[in-house]
């Protein structure tokens, strides 16, 4: 169901025990973020800061920290669902997959009635504070980890246009505060942002950008999923909602922006502001980020609701909110990857390491050395160009248990055989390749080998068999194992389950 505030959801969630109350008095220097990422490791719930030191608005962290809570704000079952329910809404009559239609899809397509609908007033402007009451300081900026420049806004939806055009893009991304009025654009340059700057950038001209924070949590969902360039965020918003986004026009400039939203932050970027340069956590919960120059965005206004709730994005490695959102852009993507290579039967992209680091990917395999061919067609896919390591293992071997692919690793791959490399295009936030845009990609051929991929005899793998397995997961309260867990273990249908 869409959620007509983040007030909204956050009662749900209480409802159902998914948000815990801190009521002691925090600093956003470091502490509510490592009350996070605590929570977030032991798969905790959502947590509101009342009083943050410094702040008179409330924050809110690990909101999405789980698939259970993404899967309730977006009013779905499982992730497993989110693309059907996108498949089912556009025309099926041309063979590509659900990102390509979309941008295809016309007025007849049914998907129209979720694009953006323009509204003269929301909440999101309640409170306007224009010139000297712009006070970038007010709000709870946090700061993550010791090293970094200092707080930051860490789940702002940054809305811009590519110059000259109607196309709008919404980027996922830190914000680094540099005073009252200005802030850091923290990019590793692949973004929609990253392209509309360069735009502006060579006609010399001042860009207009929103910051969006809060409002229904399904618009940062979307913001964090790389969409093509073709394709309108908020229209995305509003298919995964299942409803359009309301949207008013910004008090400064002619974007517009979400009606719904606890804050938006107006402002413009301009060429002739030299870049800043700050320091920040890089997604993944690794490292810092190679320092690399920041454009800086310029605030002309500040509205918001009259009691925001500001959420705020902890990093907390592969877990928390970053592994979720990633799980969300993972279930997205396979029908794009299936579309490039149909032998695919599943995907995983962990953030192990950071994003963009790993794939792990089954197939079915018809002929030998067809996992090579599988690997070049995704690394040719805008879908996982820059994936760093590439695991394919058969299709019986659930990719989302990384235990079970090493598994295949260790007793499938001959490295001399199997370990081949691809030379591409490298992702701006992995700091160990030797270039920052052109690096080598490894992949590894963990299925198991058939008779002219292998000289003599493969072994047969051990398996119980579907038929003892299911009696034994019948008859397991006869056994008086009481509170011994493996009524489930063993079972197949939990890897058959995924599409």
């Amino acid at each position: 169901m869409p959620y007509s505030s983040l007030a909204d959801f956050l009662e749900e969630l209480a409802q159902h025990g998914e948000l815990a109350r801190v009521a002691a008095e925090v600093d956003a220097q470091l502490e509510v973020a490592e009350i996070t990422r605590r929570v977030a490791k032991v798969n905790g719930p959502a947590l509101l800061f009342d009083r943050v030191r410094g702040a008179t608005m409330a924050v809110v962290t690990n909101l999405l920290g789980s698939e259970s809570r993404v899967c309730r704000a977006l009013g779905i079952e499982s992730l497993d669902a989110i693309a059907v329910r996108i498949e089912a809404l556009i025309e099926q009559h041309t063979p590509q997959n659900w990102f390509d239609r979309l941008k295809m899809s016309g007025d007849n397509s049914g998907v129209d009635k979720f694009r953006a609908k323009p509204v003269k007033a929301g909440p999101c402007q309640q409170v306007v504070r224009l010139g000297r009451d712009i006070n970038l300081q007010g709000l709870p900026l946090v700061k993550q980890w010791p090293r970094e420049s200092g707080g930051a806004i860490t789940c702002g939806q940054l809305i811009t246009q590519l110059r000259g055009s109607e196309e709008r893009g919404v980027t996922l991304c830190p914000l680094v505060a540099l005073d009252e009025n200005r802030l850091a654009a923290i990019d590793d340059g692949h973004s929609g942002f990253a392209r509309h700057w360069d735009s502006h950038l060579a006609a010399n001209e001042k860009m207009p950008a929103a910051v969006v924070l809060g409002g229904d949590p399904a618009a940062t969902i979307a913001a964090s999923i790389e969409l093509p360039d073709a394709i309108d965020a908020y229209h995305m918003t509003g298919l995964l909602r299942g409803r359009a986004v309301d949207v008013v026009k910004c008090r400064t400039h002619a974007l517009v922006v979400p009606a719904e939203a606890d804050l938006i932050l107006e402002g413009y970027f301009d060429p002739e502001t030299p870049p800043a340069s700050v320091e920040a956590a890089a997604f993944g919960g690794s490292h810092y980020r190679v320092p690399r120059p920041a454009p800086v965005l310029h605030v002309t206004a500040i509205t918001h609701r009259s009691h925001p709730i500001i959420p705020v994005l902890i990093d907390s490695g592969h877990q928390g909110e970053i592994a979720a959102l990633a799980k969300v852009r993972e279930r997205l993507l396979l029908p794009a990857v299936r579309s490039v290579a149909p032998g695919v039967v599943d995907l995983h992209v962990p953030a192990y390491g950071g994003l963009h680091r790993y794939a792990f990917v089954s197939m079915r395999k018809t002929h030998a050395f067809e996992a090579r061919q599988v690997a070049s067609a995704l690394w040719g896919s805008a879908a996982l160009k820059f994936t760093k390591f590439l695991i394919l293992v058969d299709d019986h071997v659930d990719v989302h248990d990384a235990e079970r692919v090493l598994a295949a690793v260790g007793a499938n791959v001959s490295p001399e055989r199997d370990v081949f490399s691809y030379d591409g295009p490298t992702h701006g936030s992995d700091h160990a390749q030797l270039s920052a845009s052109f690096g080598r990609h490894l992949g590894i051929d963990a299925t198991a080998k058939i008779a002219s991929e292998q000289a003599g005899v493969w072994p047969a793998p051990l398996v119980a068999g579907l038929e003892i397995e299911q009696l034994v997961t019948a008859r397991w309260a006869e056994y008086g194992l009481v509170g011994v867990r493996g009524s489930g273990l063993g079972v197949r249908d939990e890897t058959e389950k995924r599409p």
